[in-house]
């Protein structure tokens, strides 16, 4: 895009931003088929012209159905050509991972447990994905995910591996994750099933690095969508929570790391 460049190299770009340094569209839980339709309308109402990126939060398909990401991709592509980055949800089966990449890694880009930097004129940011991790595994996952715990435990360890990393780099640090990083945005959801929705290991993660902003998906029903914990501002972008698609503006700082938020 000619009036929003992306120049790319490797996992690290550079682009200029007048007003903002960063601004982000964010969205979850579109299940397509399920929700394509209000997909469609929601996207064709969003100012794509100032918008840098664009963030799926996982479930975008429903249960599996991998070919949907053509339909998701093609109604995205009508109204904005600029970068795409994504992580899986628990509808896109782990066992599929490897066929939605092959299949659409020339739209976007895919993070697993992984993360991108760049910089925006002299500030650092980086973006760190991941499907995230339970406080309680659900019952599917325990009846048919062998050692799911354990695998828990090592995706959070992989995640603070990274993110203590990106901390040393970056000035600003976006992670994404499908499930829920914290319970204060699950209210809305039954209490008792807070623990199969997010986890608050990833909440303390969060407030260890001082990461800046958490985005993710997953709860659909929540009622709080924006949150703040210390330093973290971290939003809910499921369609069927918030029904839109989110947008964050992150502007120049003038002082502290503070001043990065609208």
């Amino acid at each position: 895009m000619d009036d929003n460049p992306f120049n790319m190299c490797l996992n690290n770009f550079t682009f200029e931003m007048k007003e903002h340094l960063l601004n982000i569209a964010a969205i979850g839980d579109v299940h397509s088929p399920k929700y394509l339709n209000l997909y469609k309308n929601l996207v064709s109402s969003v100012d794509w012209s100032k918008i840098n990126i664009l963030i799926f939060a996982g479930d975008m398909i429903f249960k599996g159905s991998v070919n949907e990401y053509s339909h998701v991709i093609n109604i995205t592509r009508k109204y904005f050509d600029g970068k795409i980055l994504a992580v899986f949800g628990n509808e896109e089966y782990e066992t599929l991972e490897e066929k939605i990449i092959s299949n659409y890694s020339d739209e976007i880009e895919w993070l697993r447990d992984t993360g991108i930097m760049f910089t925006v004129d002299g500030f650092k940011i980086g973006i760190i994905g991941t499907r995230g991790i339970l406080d309680r595994p659900t019952f599917w996952q325990r009846k048919n995910i062998p050692n799911i715990r354990e695998k828990y435990s090592q995706r959070l360890r992989k995640l603070e591996n990274v993110v203590s990393t990106f901390r040393k780099k970056c000035d600003l640090i976006i992670l994404v994750s499908h499930y829920s990083v914290t319970y204060k945005t699950l209210k809305g959801e039954r209490e008792k099933t807070w623990p199969e929705l997010g986890s608050t290991r990833m909440e303390k993660l969060l407030k260890k690095y001082g990461v800046e902003i958490a985005i993710h998906a997953h709860a659909h029903r929540s009622k709080v969508t924006m949150t703040r914990i210390n330093g973290t501002s971290i939003y809910n972008v499921s369609l069927l929570a918030t029904g839109k698609i989110t947008t964050i503006k992150i502007k120049k700082p003038t002082r502290g790391l503070l001043d990065f938020f609208q």
